[in-house]
């Protein structure tokens, strides 16, 4: 796995929107943001474009994407928000010149599949964390997280255990990102290498009966079959049916792994809530599911 360098003052970041189109108030932010730690920040050419919900037409964001990939200073790509269209731009990009200059690419909902991208294809390390459309609202730790993730390349988190933890440890890469694109990813050219990997899934805005039906799609698919750990993230504004579907999130999720032994952690604090702390992924990362707490680090 490609490590890309660790950001040092008046390193590059470009913003780029993938998905849905920008907001400027946010956009403005999170470049003072980089700015006050120190970075210089700049757009992609095609940032302010909008066409329906997306930023623009595909053609322009994948120009945008390439443009980035290619960038022969940036060090690192911050993608502006998630939402939906990433996946119309991966086909048939060139990875030739970022392979040459290997950058951070950063985001997490719709960004996994960047994330999956740069993992099977670009075979480069990754940085599952906020993006500009929440910093505004973000706590003063997931922005801590990120600056501590760029600068360093490292992560130190604990928290407090869950009883639905199963207990155990391993040292691994983490991969994985947002449940529902990750599971669309399964069977394609895109989806990420699990062998011997930790597992990250975060949700949003799903019933628990659709989230039930993709963890069977992770199971049959033999996922869990070779991963070595697996760090439930925040399932945020999850969904029930008029009838309840009669299981809890940490139900659905054991219910499919019963047979394995690797280490289960819930509530990680990444996903779609204020709290939301960065996370490297490609980077061997110790894991430790304990009586009282979890680790990652």
């Amino acid at each position: 796995m490609i490590i890309p360098d660790k950001l040092t003052k008046q390193d590059l970041v470009v913003i780029i929107a993938p998905a849905r189109k920008i907001e400027i108030k946010q956009l403005e932010a999170a470049e003072k943001l980089l700015l006050d730690w120190g970075l210089k920040t700049e757009r992609s050419p095609n940032l302010m474009q909008a066409e329906g919900i997306f930023a623009g037409p595909d053609s322009s964001r994948k120009s945008d994407l390439q443009w980035a990939l290619d960038h022969p200073k940036a060090k690192a790509i911050w993608c502006f928000r998630g939402g939906y269209g990433t996946v119309r731009l991966i086909e048939d990009l060139n990875p030739e010149l970022f392979l040459k200059k290997p950058k951070w690419i950063i985001g997490f909902s719709d960004i996994t599949v960047l994330h999956s991208f740069s993992n099977i294809i670009l075979n480069t390390a990754s940085i599952h964390a906020t993006m500009p459309i929440n910093i505004i609202e973000n706590t003063s730790e997931s922005l801590r997280s990120l600056k501590q993730v760029l600068f360093s390349a490292s992560m130190d988190y604990s928290w407090n255990q869950n009883q639905n933890n199963r207990i155990g440890e391993a040292s691994a890469e983490i991969i994985g990102g947002n449940l529902a694109v990750l599971t669309s990813l399964l069977g394609t050219n895109y989806q990420p290498n699990f062998e011997g990997k930790i597992l990250f899934i975060e949700e949003i805005d799903e019933y628990l009966y659709n989230i039930d039906r993709m963890c069977w799609q992770l199971k049959f698919a033999g996922v869990f079959n070779h991963i070595k750990g697996l760090i439930i993230g925040h399932f945020s504004k999850i969904k029930d049916n008029k009838i309840p579907f009669g299981m809890t999130i940490e139900e659905v999720f054991l219910e499919k792994t019963k047979e394995f032994d690797f280490p289960i952690a819930f509530d990680f604090s990444a996903g779609h809530e204020n709290e939301n702390l960065s996370l490297l992924f490609g980077l061997k990362t110790k894991f430790l599911v304990q009586n009282d707490k979890s680790i990652l680090k």
